[in-house]
């Protein structure tokens, strides 16, 4: 079990414990008996996320069949004399019966079987799945070393304020500069801005935010959290959006802990079926006409 926050390297240190194990790069295609290329190594699988047939959208959940086929996989005589492995990412997006179908096979799996679980957070799994792995935590670097590492990548980019929204993380970070997210933050910004001043309805915003509900709540959380800060008299040196310019006091510390409590059970939820956009809205209500100054 590799657990960790997100882009810290689980899942590049997961294929990197695959590949020592089968003496080859899992995801470069090998060649069967007949010559003919095969995509990946035979004796690898990888579990993750199910795609919808003629969808470009993702399942969020890990279901008990794709679980099933792979202790099948496992089963079954490896091509090679180092045994198989499967990897499953993210392993807390398995559904309960899925967990535990796979409790078995993690007790006693089969010679030369090894299964590696990727995980941001132990307490998303069942007591029962963890109990039964290995352990081994992905911890995050020192913030000057990200930021070295950082620089080799993207020469001459300021990316110490994307590392702190990203909590520490250098590869979230980098994923994050690449897909120019300062870029969205500035307009997550705008729009809370618009907002507070009574220029645009939560209605309006939150059809814009439900396109990537996740990162829009994920960079409000962090907004909150800088207005905390600033409440308590901690302003971060440099941060994703222009200052507000606002007075925080201890009544407005207080609403935002409100506000983070009620993101963080929103996030946990958002891709459960439940309508985003509506609910989304809902949280913006608080901060039209200004939130924290009422």
């Amino acid at each position: 079990m590799l657990h960790g926050r997100a882009g810290t390297g689980r899942r590049q240190l997961a294929l990197w414990l695959t590949e020592s194990l089968l003496g080859a790069d899992p995801s470069r295609p090998s060649s069967s008996a007949e010559g003919a290329p095969e995509a990946g190594h035979p004796d690898f699988v990888a579990l993750e996320f199910e795609e919808k047939k003629n969808s470009k959208e993702k399942k969020t959940l890990i279901g008990i069949d794709q679980v099933r086929e792979l202790i099948e996989f496992l089963e079954l005589t490896s091509h090679g004399p180092a045994g198989r492995v499967a990897v499953i990412y993210p392993a807390d997006a398995m559904t309960l019966k899925a967990a535990n179908s796979l409790l078995k096979t993690l007790e006693e799996p089969p010679a030369g079987a090894v299964i590696v679980l990727i995980s941001e957070s132990l307490a998303r799994l069942p007591a029962t799945v963890v109990s039964r792995c290995q352990r081994i935590r992905v911890p995050l670097p020192p913030a000057t070393q990200a930021l070295d590492w950082l620089a080799e990548q993207v020469p001459g980019a300021e990316l110490g304020p994307l590392l702190e929204f990203t909590g520490g993380a250098p590869l979230a970070t980098l994923q994050l500069h690449e897909a120019d997210f300062a870029g969205e933050a500035s307009q997550f910004a705008a729009d809370i801005k618009d907002l507070e001043e009574s220029r645009e309805n939560p209605v309006v915003i939150a059809a814009r935010w439900k396109k990537q509900p996740d990162l829009a709540l994920r960079w409000l959380y962090w907004r909150l959290s800088r207005r905390v800060r600033e409440g308590l008299g901690v302003t971060p040196d440099k941060v994703l959006e222009a200052p507000v310019g606002v007075e925080y006091g201890p009544g407005t510390v207080h609403a935002c802990f409100d506000q983070m409590s009620r993101i963080r059970e929103l996030r946990r939820v958002i891709n459960g079926g439940i309508n985003a956009e509506l609910n989304i809205a809902g949280l913006l209500m608080d901060w039209y006409g200004g939130f924290g100054r009422q």
